[in-house]
């Protein structure tokens, strides 16, 4: 009992049920009953008042004051959450392995071992009466509060009442001094059976069995392996799987490369970095078909995107009919062009990528652009996770803009109706430019299908729409309506570059020739091959025999630009009227007649392919044949077809003898593997390194190339053999 004295003042406010209720009937019963009192100093005004002593009340009243407090305090334990539980509760046990049970009886317990020790302090009595005080007060109405903590500090392993002995209570004082207030709750056991590894073979299987299927082929294994043992349970088995973790549970249900989904990633902190610092790119096969440009009929176009990784912007695209090095061409030269170089060039292991015209030391576009390309690890899309949900934010919310969209999401039967009714109008002949959407079937086109301009068109806005919509990976700003909203991709570019950012643009006059393809070719009296055609310049006279780079404009064969080994120009040579064709015919030409003859080609196995499943009547060998009473001599005729045959032959050998008499051998082209840097042949790299050892004005490459080769096994032999000879 903290408090001493009480005024009359302070006995009305307790309202206690022993006293009246105004301060004038307590004072007239103290100065009739003969309270003692005492005279103190008031701190508000500087008076006196009159108090009385605790210890001089009435025992009645001493106890009705002490009930009062013990209530009040209780009522106040109702308004405040339970208290914390502190780190020394948990003693020598680890916090984060406990359960939401645990910290919960621990944490009520320690409530109510407060609420006694605050009883036993502010009512002056001893832990014996505060117990049995608190107990007494949980179980009378108003007071649920206190029967709550004590309902969640028991435990309930056993069987137990409503409120706890006074016994119990004591224990928990005893179990709070030796840190171990904890309950103990059971654990599973995570142990896995011998069994567990059988069942789990037929279990964890790609074609994903049912857990009764599993179970089923378990069994009989089971029973060979444990004939004596008890079979387990079919509940057993789906509490073993359970126990596992959710990632190892579905090895073996599901692969390398789409278990990657549910396991940790990292996320790739960008925010830091500058505009062109590094592009990403790759290929996407729309998810809806267009007209051909050239055949006119419905097909799906592959697009080529780069994106800036800094700033998530689309740098540079481009729409092809296949996926190759040429679209991919495009695309760089695109974002080159538009936005600048990049310092490093992140993408896949395809083909696009991965070729001569890409990476090769000597005609290269990286090397003559100055980036690295970087390629991810197979089968790793994770890595690239820019581009590739660009891909679904994008190119795929564009094509289902379409009515010839043929996605996931597109409803079958539309999509065969649309399919259906396309290729009825092929069979038939009809110009497919222009034909409307079918009625029957919503789409946002009003046409069936673009044609190609529509589509490059249609591409161009979903980029400009995109580089100008908020992107939830950049930051946050208020715009002009002072609303707050993520940057755009083309807001945070321009950000960047007014800080600082430096990006390396492209002169107008290298535009042209950057950007060209380069292979590497042999100078034969004045002139190069490429792809059929023969180009001359009187300039490559003194250069007769050396290999030298050859660039080529994909959409104009009428000439060629050469350089030398260091890429200095030579010259510009022109196409040669002494050509193999007597009109030149451009790399991209080619390769489109190149792509149709190889489908001509797996049409025509198609085609022999179904007929040979076809039935045919055998008719039997007849010596003669009798066609309108006319008896044919079958052997006979047999004879002056081979005659006439080898006639023919004989002929055809004449020609051709005199036809090589006339037309000079063209000298076959080099294979784009004989470049200066890494030459197929030791004698050609040896050759190569004796004509560039002396040069002082080499590029980076070939001063790095001329350096390392004489350290090489390879140049040591054959020095020797040089000098041996």
């Amino acid at each position: 009992m903290s408090k001493k004295h009480f005024s009359s003042t302070e006995l009305t406010e307790m309202k206690l049920t022993i006293l009246p209720k105004t301060k004038q009937a307590i004072e007239h019963i103290a100065k009739r009953d003969n309270w003692p009192y005492e005279q103190i100093t008031a701190r508000a005004r500087g008076g006196k008042r009159k108090v009385f002593p605790f210890n001089g009340l009435p025992q009645a009243i001493q106890e009705a004051i002490r009930q009062k407090q013990v209530g009040d305090l209780l009522q106040d334990a109702q308004v405040k959450p339970l208290p914390a539980v502190q780190n020394d509760l948990f003693g020598k046990m680890d916090e984060n392995s406990l359960t939401d049970r645990q910290r919960q009886v621990a944490a009520a317990r320690k409530g109510v071992l407060k609420a006694i020790e605050d009883v036993m302090e502010q009512a002056n009595v001893t832990k014996e009466v505060a117990m049995q005080t608190v107990l007494t007060q949980a179980k009378l109405a108003g007071y649920e509060h206190l029967s709550k903590m004590f309902e969640l500090a028991l435990d309930k392993r056993g069987a137990t009442t409503q409120l706890p002995t006074v016994r119990t209570i004591k224990r928990w004082f005893a179990a709070r001094d030796e840190q171990k207030l904890v309950p103990a709750i059971p654990v599973a056991n995570f142990e896995l059976p011998k069994w567990a590894p059988v069942f789990l073979k037929y279990y964890q299987q790609p074609q994903k069995p049912s857990v009764v299927a599993a179970y089923e082929l378990f069994l009989n294994e089971w029973q060979q392996i444990a004939p004596l043992e008890k079979l387990p349970t079919f509940n057993q088995a789906k509490y073993l799987l359970k126990k596992l973790g959710n990632v190892s549970r579905e090895k073996g249900r599901m692969g390398s490369r789409e278990i990657k989904n549910i396991k940790p990633y990292k996320v790739r902190d960008f925010l830091h970095m500058n505009p062109t610092d590094i592009y990403t790119a790759d290929g996407h096969t729309f998810d809806a078909e267009v007209l051909h440009p050239d055949a006119g009929r419905p097909f799906r176009p592959e697009i080529t995107t780069i994106a800036d990784v800094a700033t998530r912007k689309i740098v540079g695209w481009s729409v092809d009919l296949a996926e190759s090095g040429l679209a991919v061409l495009s695309a760089i030269s695109h974002a080159c062009e538009s936005n600048g170089i990049a310092a490093i060039f992140y993408v896949d292991n395809g083909g696009g990528y991965k070729n001569a015209m890409m990476t090769d030391d000597a005609t290269g576009l990286m090397g003559r652009l100055g980036m690295t390309m970087h390629h991810s690890i197979a089968y790793n899309s994770q890595a690239r996770g820019v581009i590739e949900r660009l891909h679904q934010t994008v190119w795929v919310k564009a094509a289902q803009s379409l009515q010839t969209y043929m996605g996931a999401k597109m409803h079958r039967q539309a999509a065969q109706s649309v399919h259906k009714a396309s290729r009825q109008l092929v069979k038939k002949g009809v110009n497919l430019k222009g034909v409307p959407a079918l009625a029957n079937i919503q789409s946002l086109s009003p046409n069936m299908l673009m044609d190609w301009a529509e589509f490059t068109a249609f591409c161009e806005w979903h980029v400009e729409q995109y580089n100008n919509r908020p992107h939830r990976s950049l930051p946050k700003i208020l715009d002009v309506e002072n609303t707050k909203r993520h940057m755009t991709p083309n807001e945070f570019w321009a950000l960047k570059v007014e800080e600082g950012a430096k990006i390396v643009r492209i002169q107008e006059d290298e535009k042209h020739l950057l950007f060209m393809p380069q292979v590497m070719r042999v100078v034969q009296r004045g002139q190069v091959f490429l792809r059929n055609n023969r180009y001359f310049s009187m300039a490559l006279e003194e250069y007769h025999g050396d290999s030298v780079r050859v660039a080529y404009d994909i959409h104009d064969a009428e000439h060629v630009w050469v350089y030398d080994d260091i890429g200095r120009l030579i010259c510009k040579a022109q196409w040669n009227a002494n050509s193999t064709s007597y009109v030149a015919v451009s790399f991209l030409e080619q390769s489109k007649d190149k792509r149709i003859d190889m489908q001509v080609k797996r049409l025509e196995v198609k085609k022999q392919n179904v007929l040979a499943a076809k039935s045919f009547h055998v008719i039997e060998h007849q010596s003669t044949v009798n066609l309108g009473g006319m008896p044919i001599d079958m052997a006979s005729l047999a004879e002056r077809g081979e005659q006439a045959r080898l006639r023919m032959l004989q002929k055809s050998q004449k020609e051709a003898v005199i036809e090589a008499e006339i037309v000079p051998p063209i000298v076959e082209e080099v294979t784009l593997e004989a470049v200066w840097s890494v030459p197929s042949e030791p004698a050609e790299r040896f050759a190569l390194y004796e004509r560039l050892k002396d040069k002082t004005d080499l590029p980076q490459a070939a001063q790095k190339w001329v350096a390392s080769y004489p350290r090489s096994h390879e140049f040591k032999a054959l020095v020797k053999r040089q000098q041996s000879s």
